[in-house]
């Protein structure tokens, strides 16, 4: 696949997040293999940057919240937090990482500390919060771009 036809693809998936289009999404990142994927997640990441609510829709569909149209009908904690966390300066699949189960993977520990207190408090009351190693955190992204490949 072409740099053209890769960005052409990230504007495919900015515009399902946009549309909030699950099912869209779900047949861009089924097909294509896992080097791909990561293009058009960073590159659709980084496309969303100044919005964040679709942005934080985003995350949702990743942490498994969003599976079809009609879930955009009700609100959904990971989007919340997930938006809370971003207005609070942390960057989703940087900082944080939304997770299937509807999980939120914190990344960067240091900054999520130096997070108001109400905000740390919020996400503490509504996830189980676990500490893990770089390496346990290296895993869980892995296992997230595993999602993303569908074998044929």
């Amino acid at each position: 696949m072409s740099q053209e036809q890769i960005n052409e693809v990230i504007e495919l998936s900015v515009g399902c997040c946009y549309q909030h289009n699950p099912e869209l999404l779900d047949e861009i990142f089924d097909d294509l293999p896992v080097e791909i994927n990561k293009q058009i997640l960073s590159g659709t990441v980084a496309a969303l940057q100044g919005d964040i609510d679709s942005l934080a829709w985003f995350c949702g569909y990743f942490a498994g919240a969003v599976n079809r149209s009609e879930d955009n009908e009700k609100p959904h904690l990971i989007m919340l937090l997930s938006k809370m966390l971003i207005k609070n300066g942390m960057e989703a699949f940087v900082d944080f990482s939304p997770y299937p189960g509807c999980r939120l993977v914190v990344i960067n520990t240091e900054k999520f500390e130096s997070l108001p207190q109400k905000v740390k408090g919020l996400m503490q009351e509504a996830f189980d919060v676990n500490e893990a190693s770089g390496e346990e955190v290296k895993r869980i992204n892995n296992a997230i771009l595993e999602e993303l490949v569908v074998e044929k």
